[in-house]
């Protein structure tokens, strides 16, 4: 599992702009048109924390028999959140004029899911036939 974890930290940074800033990230991967939510959840640092969904890309939101999806048609994307305040002044930034928020995802699931591999595992096999049509 490979992860990337990024953060916007500056004066006046809201969850709207978490929202708008990770939709465009996600979309410019996935297609302008795909469809995308947030769901609560719990991460340590972040309050609140939300989880990013995105259409899945295999059956296009149809759900069904979907094998990547499991009939749901949403795939969870990334986990995110505004930077807690406690965060800051551990690190010493003055939480009545700087707020953030942070994201982290998997990048072995964003390329299967962008490439259509069907199966995670196939980019850890080190098969060089799988491997040399990327």
């Amino acid at each position: 599992f490979h992860q990337i974890e990024g953060f916007m930290v500056g004066e006046g940074i809201t969850f709207g702009n978490l929202k708008s800033v990770l939709t465009s990230f996600i979309r410019a991967i996935f297609g302008k048109d795909r469809k995308v939510r947030f769901r609560p959840s719990f991460f340590p640092f972040v309050e609140p924390g939300a989880e990013m969904d995105v259409e899945c890309v295999i059956c296009n939101g149809a759900g069904g028999d979907c094998r990547v999806c499991k009939g749901t048609a949403w795939l969870e994307i990334l986990g995110s959140g505004m930077i807690h305040p406690k965060v800051f002044e551990a690190v010493g930034y003055d939480t009545s004029k700087y707020s953030g928020f942070a994201f982290g995802l998997g990048i072995d699931r964003v390329a299967m899911l962008r490439h259509g591999i069907p199966n995670i595992r196939l980019l850890f096999d080190n098969d060089l036939r799988f491997l040399q049509q990327f």
